[in-house]
């Protein structure tokens, strides 16, 4: 019997079958994938073949919902290896549920676009029948300008910011609350900043 080759973890260490799910079923997490190039261009939050962290994602601002941030053409998705020699995602902030199905859980944010839905994407908030399945609303981090960004990026029901809907991405600061929909609000909390960020601890690492 010829061997499955299309098992593989998720960044969080979840078995799963890329051919069924293009994100990991159990947490929403992408595929820990190995042996593609450094750098892995990706169209509308998705690599060529799925969504796929490459050692670099260079990420277009070419985004469902003409999603782009101020003065910003681009994102820079870094990922680091490990000790272990596999590559890390590294986390650069979290969401906090103070509201709704999920409330008191976190999900963790990452470099370049982050994608919210409630079945799949980089973050997942299973519950919430208003929020779209895949692609209701994202939130970024830009690396080189060390700013987070949130906007709608296709969801049918509208998204705040401190309460004030917002239509066009929006940069965000620590403890901003983001409401998706009309059930759920999340609490902003970022890593990176001026007394930390991932490229000042490479730096330092040499």
């Amino acid at each position: 019997m010829e061997a499955n080759t299309t098992m593989t973890y998720c960044v969080n260490g979840h078995p799963f079958d890329t051919a069924k799910f293009p994100t990991c079923p159990k947490c929403g997490a992408r595929p820990a994938y190995s042996g593609f190039s450094a750098t892995e261009p990706v169209v509308g939050g998705q690599a060529a073949g799925g969504s796929i962290p490459g050692a670099t994602e260079s990420v277009g601002g070419g985004q469902a919902g003409g999603v782009t941030p101020n003065n910003s053409d681009s994102f820079i998705e870094t990922v680091t290896a490990g000790n272990d020699g596999t590559n890390r995602d590294p986390v650069v902030g979290w969401l906090v549920c103070v509201k709704g199905p999920n409330y008191g859980e976190d999900f963790r944010i990452h470099a370049g676009y982050n994608y919210i839905g409630r079945a799949t994407g980089d973050i997942c908030i299973h519950g919430d029948d208003k929020i779209s399945r895949e692609g209701h609303a994202m939130i970024a981090y830009d690396s080189g300008e060390v700013a987070y960004y949130f906007g709608p990026a296709g969801g049918r029901n509208l998204v705040k910011v401190n309460n004030k809907t917002v239509l066009n991405a929006v940069e965000i600061h620590a403890y901003d609350t983001i409401s998706i929909g009309p059930n759920t609000t999340l609490l902003f909390i970022p890593l990176c900043g001026e007394r930390f960020n991932w490229e000042m601890e490479d730096e330092k690492n040499g």
